[in-house]
């Protein structure tokens, strides 16, 4: 039998023959079928009502690829053929096939043709317009189920144009599942049987999932804002994350140094904290991320930040499991909850600095009556009484674009310096004057010892060199006294001090100073300038014009151990040049600079200029006298 020839009274009865292989057929109008598309729609959905109607096109193909079977054909392209042929008697669409190539015994097909006046593109452009994509949905799955019943396997209908996307006509490839491979892999879905009512039900247990995952959260943030409004500290705040969720926790700063840990002892905890700084750059960590440091450190880390940078850090940590979605949300909450505490703690420390350099400030300019000193010493803690004082001198070279950066790091500077000194249980006074960083020291019992006193500043120098490795830092430390009128001249000795720091010496005591020291101390600075001058004034006449560069160059010869070689280097300079302005400071002043005493007497003569603040052997610049 040929394709054209078949009519559907052969397969369908006209309603009077009761022969139970003959089924009848009703004729549904165009009309009927677009209001049917347009509930389906309004009902499921475009995706699910896509997947009804290629489902529903797929069974009628389905049924009449059974019934075409049951008839015998010319040959298997005919067969094939009878299904356009079907679809076309039904009234769905003018079906003309193009191409052909099939053979049943090898699960060989392909089909390529044209459907024209289709009745879903009509009805879609009437009830919605045209469309983005294809719309005969009812027509391709009943290609679909027609020739893989008579095909024996899978076979799809794919439309490449359609005349609801505002084309001329469908153009339409048909071919098996493992033809077209992952070209279809999204429309094979809709040929997947979807109870609704089983998909209501895991939406409900993804929403209830949802449900409970907020609630924790949100059971959580209420405890850790209770935590925030209790001021309590930050190790209080990683117990209550670890007695909430079991998962250990760490917060670190933005260096990566601990700040506190729940659920995990210090000692490993830190551990964590330097295998993580080794295996990862800071820079990369922007957003929350799970990061595997190694076997069994695998950790959710989200950062924390404050005015727009980053702060520090915190992490869940896990061995052999990986986090839940819910654990990222209860993590990033946490994060906004140390921020909040770092933000107060902030406040709280810039307001305690700001009274503690206000009180400095005051003390220095003689502003306050050693009652009201008592009195705010109390206040903030400063514990002086019966002890002595010392101060400290702290200047740092470093070159800011704005204002307000430069604020921002004296801020933060001078808060890693109170936290240096609260970690060693010392108190303090912390203030900016002349462009220093001022620090006035109660002297208990170990700094008494100057080894001790010694060993505590070069710590400090060491601590800031590598916290701040794009910054220069020198001290200049005074002596001690046990009255607290003298702080004044306690911050004189150490200025004085930070004069004479230069690259061979970062930190320079007072104490270290000798008979200049003592002169300085007993306030009779003509007596020092007129030492000063007596020994080197032919040289400062002759060198005060050239911006003192043979004065310089001799304190650096003497500073270097009277060594030519090594006195070169420290000046960048030639040794025969060197030799020559020797001899030339030699001539001028009229001595032999190998012998000890006249050298200790320059030297002397030297460091008092220096002290006097005539002679600036760090800026290249002679003071003025």
């Amino acid at each position: 039998m040929e394709s054209f020839r078949l009519e559907l009274n052969q397969l369908y009865s006209d309603g009077k023959n009761d022969n139970v292989s003959y089924e009848r057929v009703i004729t549904i109008p165009i009309s009927a079928m677009g209001t049917l598309r347009t509930e389906l729609i309004e009902t499921l959905g475009r995706e699910r009502a896509k997947g009804f109607l290629l489902r529903y096109g797929w069974h009628c193909g389905m049924c009449d690829g059974n019934k075409a079977k049951k008839l015998t054909w010319k040959n298997d392209e005919e067969l094939v053929l009878a299904g356009p042929r079907l679809h076309t008697l039904h009234g769905h669409v003018h079906v003309v096939p193009d191409r052909i190539e099939v053979d049943i015994g090898q699960g060989r097909i392909y089909l390529e043709g044209y459907w024209k006046n289709s009745y879903e593109a009509r009805e879609q452009i009437r009830l919605f317009g045209v469309s983005k994509k294809p719309v005969c949905h009812f027509l391709s799955g009943y290609a679909s189920g027609y020739l893989s019943t008579v095909m024996g396997k899978k076979v799809i209908a794919y439309e490449l144009q359609c005349e609801g996307m505002g084309d001329s006509e469908c153009h339409w490839v048909c071919k098996s599942v493992e033809d077209w491979g992952e070209e279809i892999a999204e429309e094979l879905k809709f040929y997947e049987v979807n109870n609704i009512i089983d998909e209501l039900d895991q939406t409900y247990k993804k929403l209830k999932h949802e449900r409970d995952n907020l609630s924790k959260a949100y059971q959580v943030h209420r405890k850790l804002m209770k935590e925030i409004l209790q001021q309590n500290h930050l190790i209080s705040i990683a117990n209550v994350l670890y007695q909430s969720m079991g998962i250990k926790v760490l917060i670190e700063d933005s260096h990566l140094d601990l700040l506190a840990a729940g659920g995990v002892a210090m000692k490993e905890a830190e551990n964590y904290s330097k295998q993580f700084k080794k295996s990862f750059n800071t820079d990369d960590l922007v957003q929350t991320s799970f990061l595997v440091v190694s076997k069994n450190h695998r950790r959710l880390i989200t950062p924390i930040y404050l005015r727009r940078k980053v702060i520090g850090y915190c992490s869940f940590l896990y061995q052999d499991s990986y986090p839940r979605e819910v654990d990222k949300l209860i993590l990033e909450q946490a994060a906004l909850t140390c921020s909040l505490h770092m933000l107060n703690e902030r406040i709280r420390v810039q307001v305690e600095n700001r009274m503690r350099g206000n009180l400095l400030e005051d003390i220095l300019n003689h502003r306050i009556t050693q009652a009201e000193m008592i009195k705010r010493t109390r206040l903030i803690g400063f514990n002086w009484k019966n002890s002595g004082l010392f101060m400290i001198a702290f200047n740092q070279f470093i070159n800011h674009q704005t204002i307000e950066d430069e604020l921002e790091f004296n801020d933060r500077f001078i808060v890693n310096l109170l936290n240096f000194f609260k970690h060693r249980n010392l108190d303090v006074l912390i203030g900016q004057k002349a462009g220093h960083v001022v620090i006035l020291l109660v002297e208990n019992k170990e700094l008494e010892n100057p080894g001790k006193k010694e060993e505590l500043c070069r710590t400090l120098i060491r601590y800031f060199s590598k916290r701040y490795k794009g910054c220069c830092f020198k001290l200049g430390i005074s002596s001690s006294s046990c009255d607290i009128k003298d702080v004044s001249n306690l911050y004189e000795e150490a200025l004085a001090c930070l004069k004479i720091a230069d690259n061979n010496e970062d930190v320079i005591f007072f104490d270290s100073l000798g008979i200049v020291g003592i002169l300085f101390q007993t306030r009779n600075l003509d007596g020092l300038r007129r030492y000063a001058h007596k020994i080197l004034g032919s040289l400062i006449k002759e060198d005060k014009p050239k911006n003192m560069q043979l004065t310089k160059t001799l304190y650096h010869y003497l500073n270097n151990a009277s060594n030519i070689h090594k006195t070169a280097r420290a000046m960048n300079f030639s040794v025969s040049g060197l030799r020559y302005r020797l001899n030339r400071i030699t001539e001028i002043l009229q001595v032999d600079l190998t012998q000890p005493s006249m050298m200790h007497q320059i030297y002397l003569a030297l460091q008092s200029l220096i002290v006097l603040g005539e002679l600036d052997i760090r800026e290249g610049k002679a003071g003025q006298q």
